[in-house]
Order: structure tokens, then sequence, then C-alpha cells
């Protein structure tokens, strides 16, 4: 079952950036990226088609006909074929696998999508469709620098739910998929004291707005666990 709570916070989170234009140091396009990867870390669906128009604004997806794709020719039967949301795998027709034919693109009848970084970008950009900025992949940043990215536009945006939500979000990740020197290594990430920061100043902790694997931690069991403890900041 799809861990709807991450594929909103992304949503939310795509659509804060949005609101609050360019003002951080990464540009949306390669935040936009990051947190689709997150996303995609946990058991969740494909949700891009939910901010479509966004995510076109800022190129990190691209639209084309279905007739533009590089093996249109090749595939006519398949393409034309298509009535409703399909991914395209790299090597259309063939079975999909996650390293010699990964979903490359997606049709939602007539266009044709991909993400910038895809396998199909990469044929435009290699086919010379896509040039300039648009050639480049976008960059990978550092979760906790991502976060507050985030974190700073839904301030910017008196978004306190998205602050706070984000903070358990992030201690989700940590304490599920880091190892203890992996956190050491958190800890020294100047971007982690921005965060603490944020939380504090708006108060975000005082209003638990997530759900399922992001509702805050009842105090017994923060009290419990020595990492939550810290996270969250409980003293005896």
């Amino acid at each position: 079952m799809s861990m709807h709570e991450f594929e909103d916070l992304v949503e939310m989170s795509v659509n804060c950036l949005d609101q609050a234009g360019e003002h951080g140091s990464f540009e949306q396009r390669s935040l936009f990226w990051n947190l689709y990867q997150f996303q995609e870390s946990w058991d969740t669906g494909f949700t891009h088609l939910r901010v479509i128009d966004t995510l076109l604004k800022h190129r990190f997806v691209y639209q084309f006909n279905i007739e533009q794709h590089p093996e249109y020719s090749a595939h006519k039967a398949f393409f034309d074929s298509i009535q409703d949301f399909t991914f395209v795998n790299l090597h259309p027709e063939e079975k999909w696998h996650s390293q010699t034919n990964p979903a490359a693109g997606y049709v939602k009848p007539p266009h044709l999508f991909c993400d910038a970084g895809s396998p199909l970008w990469q044929r435009f950009v290699e086919l010379g469709e896509l040039t300039g900025n648009d050639a480049l992949p976008p960059a990978t940043i550092d979760i906790v620098d991502m976060v507050k990215e985030v974190m700073l536009a839904a301030k910017a945006e008196g978004d306190r739910e998205l602050v706070s939500i984000w903070y358990t979000a992030l201690g989700a990740q940590i304490c599920m998929t880091y190892s203890e020197q992996e956190y050491e290594n958190v800890k020294k990430n100047p971007s982690l004291d921005v965060i603490r920061d944020m939380v504090q100043e708006m108060k975000a902790l005082e209003v638990n707005p997530g759900y399922g694997f992001l509702e805050q931690p009842t105090p017994d069991l923060i009290k419990e666990d020595p990492f939550l403890s810290e996270w969250f900041q409980i003293s005896e």
C-alpha cells in the first residue's frame, strides 16, 4: 500500500517552492529532482501529474509530442496504440528491467514526457533536442540541505505545518536508513542548525499535521528512544 504521506509531502513542497520563487542556494529544477528521489526511497507511487504544470514550468519535466520519441518510427504501432497514461521503457516494447531497460519516460496522450536526468532526457540531449541549461543534469543535493531549502521556502510562505512535517520526515529518514557514523556527519552539516533554528523560531513542533509514518511520535515513545529524545529535544 502506497505511503501517501510522503507523496503528499513532496506535492506540498513542490507547490511551496513554486510559490516562494527562486531564492535559495539551489535551482528549483534540482530541488524537484531530489524531492522525487526522496519520495522514491519510500513505498510510494508516481505522482508527477498532480503538479505537472509546475514541473514543466521549472523545466524539470519536458513535454513532446509522442511522434517526437526517438524510437517512434521503429515502434509506431506501439506508440499509436497508447490510449491512457503509461510508462515507456528505454527500449520500447521490451520487458522492463531496472538495470538494462528502465522506465525512460511516460506518455499521457497526446504528449510524451521525460524528467531531467532520465534516460529519455539523455537521448534528447544526445540528439541535440535539448541544449544549454536544459542539457545539464540536475544537481544531487544532500538531503539535509534539500530539507533546509524547502523549509526556508515554507518559512517565507508562513507555512508552519510544512516545516513541522519536514522535520519529522528528516528524522524518519535518518532513523530508518542512516548508520551511527552517518548521523554524526549530519550533525556537522551547518544546514541542520538552520533547520533547528527555524523549527524553534516557528514553534513548529507545537503542531502535528503529519499522518501515517510522518505523525510525530508520542511523548512516551520519544522518551524511550535515544535518537527520538535527541531529535525532538525532549528533556527529562
